[in-house]
């Protein structure tokens, strides 16, 4: 995990989106009594869930925890079927999970082989400093990636992940920072070049079941010597105006690992599990997106959309082995640390 992603047509997906993963073999257990609502129920008029986000997903909750206690099944959401009605889309390890019904009181169920989620830890030594490349807490052998700077306060700090910068929970403030990462000196001690900067804040990661809203950390730069934009053959700077994600947004980042990639929003509102080296953390109101857009050492990436604007949209912080992403609201990330992203 401390070598991680994450320390790199449409779904037609409107909303909320429910997503489980367990360390090992083993998935988080429901009581024996709870059953999933089958076909055998009498259906639901159509007029409650087929254009109703707000009833597709009360029948989506009353189902998510039985359809997770199905071997192999992942997670839950709500997707659109090509004719615009909702559907429920249960996410599952891969193609051979069973026992998963058509439909589900009325509403038809899709299955998205999605894998599992895991949070993913994370070449060169770039000056200025730019976003999108290796860095790391000195303090562990690992890298993960800048997603971008910040102003705080009228200076200037690196964002990214709290499982990148903090050691996922483990680090003090004021802890060296060096670009790149340990993981990518072969875990030799860093040169003094290398050091970049203080951790100075970050959000602290619940493992004991309390809901997380973000995976994030800013560490304050001892140098002046940095970028607010990518490298120069990359997509270049970000725009300081956050956006909302929603289902079949077009999307891009440059990470550590898979430099620059493109993909699309696939769910909003995604309660996942996720699973670190500290344990497994309960994410809520996450965005998840389509396959093959980071691999492990992308986390922390910035991603923005893909349409000319570069709005940012979220925070990448954990994936599949399938590329599939999992994002922070970037909204609530800059409001968590009062800051602004550099634009320029």
């Amino acid at each position: 995990m401390n070598q991680t992603l994450w320390k790199s047509r449409r779904f037609f997906v409107f909303a909320a989106f429910i997503l489980t993963l367990v360390a090992g073999m083993m998935l988080w257990s429901c009581s024996s009594d709870e059953r999933i609502a089958g076909s055998g129920q009498q259906p639901a008029p159509l007029g409650m869930w087929a254009t109703d986000l707000n009833a597709a997903i009360e029948i989506q909750n009353r189902n998510t925890a039985p359809l997770m206690a199905v071997t192999g099944v992942v997670g839950t959401g709500i997707t659109e079927t090509p004719d615009g009605r909702y559907a429920l889309m249960v996410l599952t390890e891969d193609k051979s999970v069973a026992g998963i019904p058509q439909s589900i009181e009325g509403m038809p169920t899709i299955i998205e082989p999605s894998g599992r989620f895991e949070a993913f830890a994370l070449t060169r030594r770039y000056r200025p400093v730019p976003i999108g490349v290796s860095v790391g807490n000195f303090n562990e052998c690992s890298a993960g990636t800048i997603g971008c700077q910040v102003e705080i306060g009228g200076e200037l700090y690196v964002l990214s992940n709290n499982h990148v910068l903090a050691r996922e929970n483990d680090a003090a403030i004021g802890e060296d920072i060096v670009q790149p990462g340990r993981y990518d000196r072969r875990c030799r001690n860093y040169l003094s070049t290398d050091y970049v900067g203080d951790l100075a804040d970050f959000e602290p990661l619940r493992f004991n079941g309390q809901n997380n809203t973000i995976d994030a950390a800013v560490a304050r730069y001892s140098t002046s010597d940095v970028s607010c934009a990518t490298l120069s053959n990359y997509y270049g700077f970000p725009s300081s105006t956050p956006v909302a994600a929603f289902a079949g947004q077009a999307i891009m980042k440059v990470g550590r690992t898979t430099s620059q990639s493109t993909g699309s929003v696939v769910a909003v509102n995604v309660t996942s599990n996720v699973g670190y080296s500290s344990g497994v953390a309960r994410f809520v109101g996450q965005i998840y997106t389509s396959g093959n857009f980071s691999r492990s050492g992308d986390s922390g990436s910035l991603v923005v959309t893909n349409d000319g604007n570069k709005n940012p949209v979220g925070l990448l912080f954990a994936g599949t082995n399938q590329g599939n992403s999992l994002l922070n609201p970037i909204g609530v990330v800059l409001s968590r640390f009062n800051a602004t992203i550099c634009s320029q």
